[in-house]
């Protein structure tokens, strides 16, 4: 679905290409990576697989008006969430289907900062392990060319693990004046599909 062409066209020549970076979230993390739980590791590699359930909780209010504008899953304390995601040298791209809803994302390296692409906003993350876990912290917020100040910009809670063999997460948002947005969890089995 995802870089079909980009493998025909690296090996057209019969010949291996040279190594490059192995993902915008390798390369972030730097040497950091390696310290990330296996499981965790495993799910940043490649073409991957994500299932199980996942409670979901929209904010009320302006952050649940927020969360239904973005297109953001609703409540539901049983959501059944499938995760593909496709990881590339120069992208990462990842779908989440909350009960049948998609919600999907891209990554990207800009400089020392992986940003996540999610139609006109852009969050600019800080990937971190601290204490067994992939944490991300959301150092900027631009939703097209406009950089929000600090005290409109969201603030977030993110962060990823290995809980009893599966992977473990928990997402938060919110905004300034609204509240919470939406904050979902949970622990999904990973099926390696392609490495």
């Amino acid at each position: 679905m995802f870089g079909g062409d980009r493998k025909r066209v690296a090996f057209a020549s019969g010949a291996a290409p040279e190594r490059g970076p192995q993902n915008a979230l390798i390369e972030c993390m730097d040497g950091a990576f390696a310290r990330l739980p296996d499981l965790v590791q495993k799910a940043h590699h490649g073409t991957i697989k994500l299932s199980g359930t996942a409670k979901v909780e929209r904010g009320g209010g302006l952050g649940g008006l927020v969360a239904a504008i973005m297109g953001l899953p609703k409540s539901n304390p049983k959501a059944e969430l499938v995760v593909m995601a496709w990881h590339f040298p120069d992208q990462i791209v990842w779908s989440r289907s909350f009960d049948g809803k998609i919600f999907e994302s891209t990554f990207r390296l800009d400089d020392d900062l992986l940003v996540e692409q999610m139609g006109p906003l852009s969050l600019y993350l800080q990937p971190m392990c601290e204490g067994g876990r992939l944490v991300y912290r959301l150092l900027g917020t631009q939703i097209g060319p406009i950089t929000l100040p600090r005290f409109l910009a969201p603030s977030m809670n993110a962060w990823e693990s290995e809980k009893d063999g599966k992977y473990a997460f928990e997402v938060s948002v919110g905004l300034p004046f609204c509240g919470q947005v939406i904050r979902y969890s949970g622990a999904l089995d990973l099926e390696v599909m392609a490495t």
